[in-house]
């Protein structure tokens, strides 16, 4: 047969079909009636953990700094004492005002007399007007420098107190910014404590939705319930409760800045971690309901495409609500009654006309006005146990950090020529080494200045209190007056305030002279020497070198906040369970094996980490400040997990997950797990208990609440 006769004859068969099918029939759809049903109306949002509170602990006065009384990291609690500045020079200078104020006593009391007499003198007319007045003038002189000596006294007082640095709060107190030794300026901030529990989740939401939904920003934190869904994906275990609403929308956002409180007991939740958050409304919402397939999705959101009255395919647009079963609620877009496709929209446009199927309802029944389909047969699965065993997880931080614990500027504190450098860069030197010296000679003549001045004192003071004893008995005898003696006991108290003031004067002279000798606050190394012996010292303030503590020492490393969270649980959890190796900068693995000591307060916002300090004895001072290593973190053998076969775990778009095996159903639960064990199994950090059974076949065929049967279980190796 030739090709011509051939073309013909699919000709002839083209036509006769197009004869019997009419051009653009509808086609079939499968639909369903939108129902009603009762839902919790959620939204949900991103947000991050605030610290409620968050105090940064300074120094009111300078001096140096003596040893803290709290661990880097602990928590700490209010007016617990922190710190101490040296108290010496304000114990001095209290000791000078209470003088100074003594003394003015004295003068004032000796001026009352004088003015007394002088009154007496001028009724009889033995004394002028003008010498009376002239020490009234005096006494009101005097009294009016009493108001500022004792409002010196009272900052005097105020300043030896600040001397303790205490807690204004409860909460968990960072790395120090300054260590023992250290001259402290005013105002200098020494560490910061954050109240950790309970700890805020700052979240946006929309202005429709608090307004509309939550019924307004007076009422929403009444009608809403917040959940919070961790870094790690895992439910978190406490409901939050809405404490804050911004008093204004954000700019550009058309949203509220709200804040949720958490319990944070367990130190879980650390500040500036990344959360998701849940918002419930409390109250049951009756909501329009339609199969899971109906719901599509585009950059516009969730949609819909409904049936006219003429089976005319209709987009609508709609806010989707919570999953219940295999049907989706509709918070709004839709009417109870309403034909939604659910199944064949790919063969229709918008405005076509189609032929609608409805579910037949012998494969439906109604659940609470709900449409939901028959459960189907069990499933047979066979199941494993979760056993537990030893983590051999690593994780690996390249670019830590070495740190010294302790370090000290050496300053001098007082002005003259250096005379005496006993160190080089680089010197290993012991705590009470002499390191400077400066020329003492002027602040030796100061200290026997003072002390001769205090004999003196002591001398005259003698002679005062020969006279007052004697004016005592003139009095008795009738041979002297009232006001004489009391001016000789004002003289006495003026030379007794007068001595004290000189006491404190000699504290300060003999501080400034011990200050001439600089010694190592601690067993250390020498850094750079920046003002050599010969120099003349003007700056006091200026630090000549820095010592470094080196053994033992710090190692910073960095871990991700899910990393923290699913592998130990929180960074209180990781301080007990880490085992910490260090491997050099030439890639030689230490021997020598770290303690995690403490961590940062806080997540850093723009790289989701979380520092952490390890110590290690660095009893050969290979590690020096600055130097950068590589930190293996993993889990002390003592510190079981968790394990599944390989086969049991699942992967979808949100994570991993497994089908535990419980009362015949499956039930989907998600989980955070790492490389494989020694014994082939699979760690799971989060998410399983030890007594959990997990299905390990058959797992295409499940879904959340499939029915199953159990065959004989796995042989576990224990």
């Amino acid at each position: 047969m030739n090709k011509g006769v051939l073309m013909v004859i699919a000709l002839l068969a083209s036509s006769s079909a197009l004869a019997q099918a009419p051009m653009g029939a509808a086609p079939y759809v499968q639909v369903d009636r939108v129902t009603t049903g009762k839902d919790k109306v959620t939204r949900r949002s991103i947000g991050r953990t605030e610290a409620i509170r968050t105090v940064r602990v300074s120094s009111a006065v300078e001096g140096f700094l003596m040893e803290p009384r709290f661990k880097e990291g602990a928590v700490v609690n209010k007016g617990d004492i922190l710190f101490e500045i040296d108290p010496i020079r304000y114990k001095a200078a209290v000791q000078q005002a209470e003088a100074s104020l003594d003394e003015l006593n004295a003068r004032i009391m000796h001026a009352s007399a004088r003015c007394r007499r002088l009154q007496s003198l001028q009724e009889s007319h033995a004394t002028s007007r003008e010498e009376t007045e002239t020490a009234r003038a005096l006494l009101a002189e005097l009294t009016a420098s009493k108001a500022e000596a004792e409002a010196n006294l009272v900052k005097a007082r105020k300043d030896l107190a600040d001397c303790t640095i205490r807690a204004e709060i409860t909460g968990r107190i960072g790395r120090v910014s300054f260590t023992e030794g250290n001259y402290i300026t005013t105002g200098e901030v020494l560490a910061t404590i954050q109240q950790m529990d309970p700890i805020y989740v700052k979240f946006p939401l929309s202005q429709s939705d608090v307004n509309g939904i939550f019924h307004g920003p007076k009422r929403i934190a009444d009608v809403a319930r917040p959940q919070l869904t961790t870094a790690t994906g895992r439910s978190y275990p406490k409901d939050g409760v809405i404490r804050i609403v911004d008093t204004a929308l954000a700019a550009n956002t058309d949203s509220y800045n709200l804040w949720a409180e958490f319990e944070n007991k367990d130190d879980v939740l650390t500040p500036q971690g990344i959360g998701a958050l849940t918002i419930t409304l409390t109250d049951t919402a009756i909501v329009t309901m339609v199969p899971l397939t109906s719901v599509q999705y585009d950059a516009n959101g969730a949609f819909v495409y409904v049936l006219d009255q003429d089976n005319r395919v209709q987009r609508r647009e709609v806010i989707a609500g919570n999953v219940q079963g295999r049907m989706q609620s509709i918070y709004s877009g839709l009417e109870e009654g309403e034909v939604v496709i659910s199944d064949g929209s790919h063969k229709t446009r918008v405005g076509s006309v189609v032929r609608p199927v409805f579910t037949s309802n012998a494969e439906t029944k109604t659940v609470k006005g709900n449409t939901m389909p028959q459960e189907d047969a069990p499933t047979a699965v066979r199941i494993a146990d979760v056993i537990m065993e030893s983590d051999t997880t690593v994780l690996t931080c390249e670019g830590s950090q070495v740190e010294a614990i302790r370090k000290v500027d050496i300053r001098p504190l007082v002005q003259g020529l250096l005379i005496e450098q006993s160190v080089n860069d680089g010197d290993v030197v012991k705590k009470g080494d002499v390191i400077f010296r400066i020329d003492t000679v002027r602040y030796e003549a100061a200290v026997n200045a003072e002390k001769a001045r205090i004999e003196q004192l002591d001398i005259r003071i003698e002679d005062a209190r020969r006279k007052y004893e004697r004016q005592e008995q003139l009095v008795k005898g009738g041979a002297s007056s009232a006001d004489e003696r009391d001016s000789a006991k004002a003289t006495l108290d003026q030379l007794i305030a007068q001595k004290s003031s000189a006491e404190a004067a000699l504290v300060v002279a003999e501080d400034d002279l011990s200050r001439c000798t600089m010694r190592a606050p601690l067993d250390s190394r020498i850094g750079r020497v920046s003002i050599a012996q010969g120099n003349y010292i003007t700056d006091k303030k200026t630090p000549l070198t820095t010592l470094y503590q080196t053994s033992p020492i710090y190692v910073r490393f960095s871990l991700s906040e899910n990393e923290v969270l699913s592998h130990f649980g929180s960074d209180s959890q990781l301080l007990k369970m880490a085992d910490i190796s260090l491997v050099t900068a030439n890639g030689k693995l230490s021997a020598e094996k770290g303690e995690v000591s403490f961590s940062d307060n806080s997540i850093k916002s723009d790289t989701d980490t979380q520092n952490f300090w390890a110590t290690f004895p660095n009893a050969e001072q290979q590690l020096l400040p600055g130097a950068v290593v590589t930190i293996r973190v993993s889990r002390k053998p003592e510190c079981k997990v968790c394990s599944v076969p390989p086969e049991a775990i699942l992967t979808d778009t949100r994570g991993r997950y497994v089908f535990l095996y419980r009362d015949g159903r499956a039930v989907l639960t998600r989980i955070l797990c790492g490389s494989s064990t020694a014994s082939g199994r699979i760690p799971v950090y989060a998410g399983l208990d030890a007594d959990d059974r997990v299905i390990t076949t058959n797992l295409a065929d499940l879904e959340d609440g499939s029915p199953v049967v159990a065959q004989q279980p796995e042989q576990q190796q224990q």
